[in-house]
């Protein structure tokens, strides 16, 4: 008996010893990939510096269009930007083409160190205000675009409405709703549930299990009237205790009519685009765009009962998207809607031809979050930096950004540094400088 015992401990003890062998292998795992594998940041600065030294080439460039179309009566003295990034808005497009025109002409970004949102809270100054990489000296932030909540008691600190553009984004609410509903998981978790069943038994099911919105109702979702939570919904409707539902919508638009100088619309890009840069003073060239975290599952359709009744709990996003769609058009009235026709004609064929230059149509890879794009002509070898730096991820660029705003002197403080004004020399040719037309 005595001896079993022996035994059976000794079992128990070379087994211990096994796993701590175990355990301490991974770990040495875990540091050499640490050491040897490159982080996403430093590949993409990495990335920059090989074009900077002429390893990767780049000898095709955008075409280089002159548009004289900035009135005085049309473009504002305001020359800075203040954009809200919403979810499933078309925004990681957006922001890619912000951050380009900010590289080219040295601007300053609010970012906040190691992060890829703000953290715009209640307790920001004694928090997250700290972590905010300051402008270059004896200057000012001049562009805003990652997700936040907007805040507007921050937002005029940080970026002052006599100097700055107010603006974000909205989407049609039904179909910002199904990118929603697949791209945050609630489709997932439905069809793990009721299995391989058609969309609308699916949608209906996920909003049969949410609460519908009511006049206590604070938005958290990240599906279900996420604009509005994305646009401040929550801290505002909490300082209207005792109205109605409807009462607190209504002095929500009319709050953020006051505060946003320009809402753009998804469904109309290009148009909101040239408003922009028309409001802005910008070039054609400042607003060009490549697709970024487009959905690769097929295009679902949906009964209209459906429809109706997503519009039913989207309640606050949908009254949002009538009142700026219909203001949308007063913009366009405003600048002329025969010289805005005329812009974005121009600028989707030059779109389309710079697309060609940057993809090879004829393959598809996929991105992350399930996305889909065309591959980049010849990557790594004949690519152009303008290319790279559109489809390159916003959440990447950020953190480089970040480093390059750090340098205070644009000087990346790495091994190998380099200085980030031959970096902007390289994109302004790939856009201002060539003559050759695509």
């Amino acid at each position: 008996m005595v001896a079993k015992e022996q035994s059976t401990w000794r079992y128990f003890t070379v087994s211990s010893r096994f796993r701590k062998v175990l355990l301490l292998l991974f770990m040495v795992t875990l540091l050499v990939a640490f050491l040897y594998v490159p982080r996403p940041v430093q590949y993409h600065i990495n990335y920059i510096r090989r074009i900077v030294h002429g390893e990767i080439r780049t000898d095709y460039t955008q075409p280089h269009i002159e548009i004289q179309s900035h009135d005085a009566e049309t473009t504002t003295t305001k020359k800075n930007f203040m954009f809200i990034k919403t979810h499933k808005c078309g925004t990681s497009s957006l922001v890619n083409v912000f951050y380009l025109l900010g590289v080219r002409r040295r601007l300053n970004f609010v970012v906040q160190k190691g992060e890829h949102q703000l953290y715009f809270g209640a307790n920001y100054i004694k928090t997250n205000g700290r972590r905010l990489v300051p402008p270059r000296l004896n200057s000012t932030y001049n562009i805003q675009c990652q997700h936040c909540v907007f805040n507007p008691r921050i937002e005029h600190e940080l970026m002052p409405k006599e100097t700055s553009l107010y603006s974000t984004i909205i989407r049609s609410p039904v179909s910002q709703f199904k990118s929603a509903f697949s791209f945050f998981g609630a489709e997932g978790k439905m069809r793990k549930k009721l299995g391989n069943v058609d969309m609308d038994k699916l949608i209906n099911h996920y909003l049969d299990l949410t609460p519908e919105p009511t006049l206590n109702t604070t938005v958290h979702s990240r599906v279900v009237n996420s604009i509005a939570r994305d646009l401040g919904w929550a801290g505002f409707s909490e300082t209207m205790e005792g109205s109605t539902l409807q009462e607190k919508i209504d002095a929500f638009i009319q709050h953020l009519d006051s505060e946003m100088d320009f809402v753009m619309i998804t469904d109309r890009m290009d148009e909101s685009l040239v408003l922009l840069k028309e409001y802005l003073g910008w070039n054609i060239t400042d607003i060009m765009y490549l697709n970024r975290m487009v959905s690769s599952k097929p295009k679902v359709s949906m009964s209209d009962e459906t429809k109706a009744k997503i519009l039913q709990y989207q309640v606050i996003d949908r009254q949002i998207f009538d009142h700026f769609n219909a203001s949308f058009e007063r913009h366009i009235d405003k600048i002329g809607r025969e010289k805005v026709a005329s812009q974005v004609k121009q600028f989707r064929e030059m779109r389309e031809k710079f697309e060609n230059k940057c993809f090879n149509k004829s393959k598809t890879v996929r991105g992350p979050y399930n996305s889909i794009t065309w591959q980049i002509t010849d990557y790594g070898r004949n690519v152009n930096l303008a290319c790279t730096f559109l489809q390159t991820r916003d959440v990447m660029l950020t953190h480089v950004i970040t480093q390059l705003q750090l340098s205070q002197d644009y000087e990346v403080p790495m091994e190998g540094g380099f200085k980030m004004e031959e970096i902007i020399t390289k994109i302004k040719h790939d856009y201002d400088n060539n003559e050759e037309l695509v």
